[in-house]
This record gives C-alpha cells, sequence and structure tokens, in this order.
C-alpha cells in the first residue's frame, strides 16, 4: 500500500535492542529495514516520535 501523507513512529533504542512501532503499534522494522543500519548511529536509550 503507497501512504502518501507518511507514517508516524516511535523510534527506540536501547543497548542494541531497537523499537520502530506505528502509533497504534505496530511493528514497521519489516518495512523500513534502512532504520536499522542508521539506529547505529544514535546513543543508547534514545526515543524519537516523528513522521517517516
Amino acid at each position: 500500500m503507497v501512504k502518501w501523507d507518511g507514517w508516524r513512529a516511535l523510534f527506540m533504542t536501547d543497548v542494541g535492542h531497537l523499537v520502530l512501532h506505528s502509533r497504534r503499534g505496530t511493528g514497521l522494522l519489516p518495512s523500513f529495514s534502512e532504520v536499522r543500519t542508521g539506529a547505529a548511529q544514535v546513543p543508547n536509550t534514545t526515543a524519537l516520535d516523528g513522521v517517516m
């Protein structure tokens, strides 16, 4: 499905554990696997809320 207005997402990382969820709690990592690569550049215990 194409979603033109973006995805609201919550990103959290803590000691190698990565979470990327929609506002309804759906896991988004399978759809946005490139986030896993970028997560290596943020400090541990980071939480971000935004639109992808």
